[in-house]
């Protein structure tokens, strides 16, 4: 045997293979035994021991009696940041898990600041014996806040504590900002609605690029004139009613297409007619595609040629009447009344190729009710509100005018 052969044999005894496998379980590897042990804690207060051969010493933390000190057997010492890091040195990077304390989940070295800064603070103590103090929400506007109204605070807190940080501040700002402008029973309504509502994703900005006093601007501005639409009506219809329409997140897309919808009705009427669309995005597109037919709008004057051959049909009896429209601009608005689309067909009525009629109730004429297409002595369409079909009523009616005027009605 050569003395490569001898080496070889020697370190084949010496090396254990089992010390290189890597299917080994966590929990064979031996962990060194720490010195220390939470031996009491809650959702505020925390007692922590270290025993170390002859130091037998305990951290006290008690937010609920405003007490904190160190437990030397039988001595008393005050927690200073420099005894902390004394106590904590054998952590040695490592941290101490407080899984049921809400304010500070672990302690370790680089926590020390934060630990002095809430015992040494009256009100992050106030708001970790409220259970609202959180990694979160230990900063300072969360505090003055709390000073300001601490009974809201706790409220909201509990509404939407378990949504991202961002969104969590912004219904906190949107709050403080309704109790300051509208008073207390205002935001308590707030405050409900957030309960009640479903939504991960909350934000009352308009624009996803905005400083800090621009935050709430998609939700306040329509509180403003020319919109002028009431806190409370407006605060269940973000939280309330936009779900039921299957809207998934309150976000800037939301309160653009909000504010849009608002505009284009100011655009068309003047005034803003449907505050709370039903429906805000069919509303809202249905709308947008209306203004198509404004845009290409011809004179009175044109019009009043294009529908000459109609004028002759206008009808009424007890109940129901046939109303020919005078402008191309009645057709748009009666298309945004009834949510249903005009635009799409905007050439067809610009050309005369096609003609719109109005049925509306004998005892409500300036109310929208059911829009007529006529073509070629026919009604081949028929829609009411949302783009319902003809009730049994209307079209007994219809046929009854048909008759009369010799259409035959394809609805």
């Amino acid at each position: 045997m050569n003395s490569n052969e001898t080496k070889t044999k020697e370190a084949t005894a010496v090396i254990d293979i089992n010390d290189y496998r890597l299917d080994k379980k966590p929990n064979e590897y031996v962990k060194a035994a720490s010195p220390y042990k939470v031996i009491f804690q809650n959702s505020s207060d925390f007692i922590i021991s270290r025993k170390k051969g002859r130091i037998d010493k305990e951290l006290v933390v008690l937010i609920s009696e405003g007490l904190f000190y160190f437990k030397d057997k039988d001595k008393i010492e005050e927690v200073t940041p420099e005894k902390l890091k004394t106590f904590l040195r054998d952590l040695r990077g490592l941290y101490i898990t407080l899984d049921q304390v809400l304010w500070l989940p672990a302690l370790s070295k680089d926590g020390i600041s934060r630990l002095i800064n809430v015992i040494t603070n009256p009100t992050y103590i106030d708001m970790a014996r409220s259970n609202v103090l959180t990694e979160n929400t230990c900063q300072p506007w969360c505090a003055a806040y709390w000073d300001d109204y601490p009974e809201i605070f706790e409220e909201v807190h509990s509404a939407i504590h378990d949504i991202n940080f961002y969104h969590y501040r912004t219904c906190m700002n949107a709050a403080y900002e309704i109790v300051g402008r509208f008073g207390y029973d205002a935001v308590m309504h707030f405050i409900e609605g957030l309960n009640k509502s479903n939504f991960t994703q909350i934000s009352f900005a308009s624009s996803r690029y905005f400083s800090s006093n621009e935050r709430m601007d998609g939700f306040f501005q329509l509180l403003e004139a020319p919109y002028n639409l009431e806190i409370c009506r407006l605060i269940d219809y973000t939280f309330i009613d936009s779900y039921a329409q299957g809207i998934t997140n309150i976000n800037e897309e939301f309160w653009q297409a909000y504010e849009n919808y608002l505009n284009m009705q100011i655009q068309i009427f003047g005034e803003v007619r449907d505050k709370y669309p039903r429906y805000l995005i069919t509303s809202h597109n249905v709308t947008a595609l209306n203004m198509k037919l404004l845009e290409n709008i011809p004179s009175d004057e044109d019009f009043e040629g294009l529908t000459a051959e109609v004028r002759g049909m206008a009808y009424e009896d007890k109940t129901y009447s046939i109303i020919i429209p005078a402008t191309a601009r009645q057709i748009a608005e009666e298309g945004i009344a009834l949510n249903h689309c005009m635009g799409s067909n905007a050439e067809s009525i610009t050309s005369g190729d096609m003609q719109i009629l109005f049925l509306r109730d004998s005892g409500a004429k300036d109310k929208s009710l059911v829009t007529l297409r006529y073509n070629n002595d026919m009604i081949t369409g028929a829609e009411g509100m949302h783009r319902r079909g003809l009730t049994k009523n209307e079209r007994k009616f219809l046929e009854t005018w048909g008759k009369e005027m010799d259409v035959e009605i394809a609805a």
